[in-house]
């Protein structure tokens, strides 16, 4: 009996020891593996991460790129990489603005946002709250918008990020602007610009001196303008970009121009028509004879008007610009029916109206109804005057509610994104439930089977002689070692994947700068938006954003500078 039990009693021991070795010999190869295992996902997920930018920075396939990068995302989350994830959130909201879905935008840099704030990447948080800003103004939610700017001016304050501080005041500038808020506008470019002094930043200086400029303008305050427009003078000397430099020409003849000061608005004019001959930059020099017509309509000197309209046209027509060309054509029609050529103005006008309406230029239109009816009025046609005057207001009214209407679709929009957003969160936390029952039970089953194991183990034993349970144990101890051997021999290994960086010239994003370049090949804002599968509102946003960075009025004044 005393015999049974001191057997019985080693053979309990040797099988604690053996669950015991067996299972910190498990976890030794389980964590080799787990690390092993972490490094082939990261392998497959930098592979897939980097594709995808391929897809969507080269506007190839915004689909194909979103795909590359779910898939990498589920990747990186398994290996518990946060910093990759919250960067791709934000390449996923990159690629949904590519594809005009703001709603997907907010949603994934809001995510990107929330993991920047676990992992406290305060750079990172301030830039993306930045891009959350931009789309909420793009969506004309411009109180959402400037909460948002001023959540990252607070981050970039702490981190002492100035470039995305002068980057942040300038995008405020341009939501206050949108909104018809011209003070605070300002006070946002004044912000920015005391950041750029205190940085030495000459061209920031000198572009947001002819930004202020240009909204004291746009705001009849034109002493302020000048007031501006005399600073930016200061850096003129500095500035070896002719684009640059045709830009403060064209601002100081315009502000002349509205002060009546023809001649002086003329010089101006002149030196931009210098500048953009030397440079070959055909955008400001249709840009100077479509000033300098206006200044020759003004002085009553119709054949000198008509002379440089008609050169603006053919230049407009070059760069397929057919805003400036409807301009130049109302221009023309100006100097025939101050001339009383009644017929030919309605021509020239009937030709502007049929750009209009082909390529889409409807904010136009309004215009060049209000000068029908000054040639009908003048012709003494009062019906078909009347008739004009009538469409005039209608359409302006019409314009009106259109963007009325688009404030409440986007409420809409917002409303059913929200709900979208609940919906799925409900779902997440279901599937959270689901998944830890799962893993509750599998932990459950696998107990009760080692369990069972260890009972037939000691039942078998004991019906055993010693020494054969002994010898069988030794045995089994062997095959498990070889068996560990065997397991930590394998692994698998993957070529590393070359980290790629994306250079961001000019301090612009990513699409400012692409757009740019496009721009450059002589594409509408239309062609851009088929391009690069955007709309072409988007196209005007972003072109807003260019003009104001590079100090420009227009398209002509921002090739200008790309190609300085």
């Amino acid at each position: 009996m005393r015999v049974h039990e001191k057997v019985g009693s080693n053979i309990l021991k040797i099988i604690l020891l053996f669950i015991l070795f067996a299972s910190c010999t498990c976890n030794s190869d389980s964590n080799s593996k787990i690390i092993s295992e972490k490094d082939s996902l990261s392998q497959k997920a930098d592979s897939l991460y980097y594709l995808g930018r391929s897809y969507s920075e080269n506007s190839l396939n915004q689909e194909r790129a979103l795909e590359l990068y779910e898939q990498s995302f589920e990747l990186y989350k398994k290996s518990g990489n946060k910093a990759r994830m919250a960067t791709l959130y934000k390449r996923m909201g990159f690629a949904y603005d590519y594809l005009e879905d703001f709603s997907k935008v907010k949603e994934y840099q809001k995510k990107a946002f929330k993991i920047n704030t676990e992992i406290d990447n305060k750079i990172e948080s301030a830039i993306i709250l930045n891009f959350l800003g931009i789309a909420y103004t793009i969506t004309g939610d411009i109180d959402s918008a400037l909460i948002f700017y001023a959540q990252g001016l607070e981050l970039s304050e702490i981190t002492g990020d100035t470039a995305e501080i002068i980057d942040i005041y300038q995008n405020m500038g341009i939501s206050y602007r949108d909104a018809g808020n011209y003070e605070k506008a300002i006070d946002s470019y004044i912000k920015a610009l005391e950041f750029c002094e205190i940085r030495k930043y000459i061209t920031g200086i000198y572009d947001l001196n002819l930004n202020i400029a240009h909204l004291f303008k746009e705001s009849d305050d034109l002493d302020m303008a000048f007031s501006y427009c005399n600073k930016a003078s200061e850096y003129i000397n500095a500035i070896e970009n002719p684009r640059k430099q045709t830009s403060f020409y064209q601002t100081c003849g315009e502000l002349h121009y509205e002060k009546a000061n023809y001649k002086k608005a003329g010089e101006y004019f002149r030196k931009t028509l210098k500048i953009s001959r030397k440079a070959n930059f055909k955008r400001g020099m249709a840009a100077a004879y479509s000033t300098l017509a206006l200044i020759a309509l003004k002085e009553q000197n119709y054949e000198k008007a008509e002379k440089y309209a008609y050169l603006s046209i053919n230049l407009e027509n070059e760069i397929d610009n057919m805003r400036g060309v409807i301009s130049s054509l109302i221009t023309i029609a100006e100097t025939q029916y101050y001339q009383r050529k009644y017929d030919k103005a309605i021509v020239q006008l009937q030709k502007a109206e049929d750009l209009c309406n082909k390529k889409s230029i409807y904010e136009q239109l309004p215009n060049i109804y209000y000068h029908f009816y000054q040639v009908y009025k003048l012709a003494g046609k009062q019906k078909s005057a009347l008739q004009y005057c009538e469409n005039y207001y209608i359409l302006k009214d019409s314009l009106t509610g259109v963007k009325v209407k688009e404030k409440i679709a986007d409420l809409e929009i917002k409303h059913q994104t929200e709900k979208k957003q609940q919906e799925i969160e409900l779902l997440n936390e279901e599937n959270n439930t689901k998944r830890l029952k799962i893993t509750a039970r599998n932990h459950l089953i696998i107990s009760l089977v080692l369990l069972v194991i260890v009972i037939i183990g000691i039942a078998y034993f004991f019906r055993q002689r010693a020494k054969q349970r002994l010898n069988r144990m030794e045995s089994d101890i062997q095959k498990y070692i070889l068996q560990i051997k065997d397991l930590n021999s394998i692994q698998k290994n993957e070529p590393e994947i070359k980290s790629k960086e994306f250079s961001i010239k000019y301090e612009l994003t990513e699409r400012e700068t692409e757009i740019l370049h496009l721009i450059s090949e002589g594409m509408t804002n239309p062609d851009i938006g088929k391009k690069i599968f955007v709309s072409t509102n988007t196209v005007k946003y972003h072109l807003k954003n260019i003009y104001i960075k590079l100090d420009v009025k227009n398209r002509v004044e921002a090739l200008y500078r790309l190609k300085q």
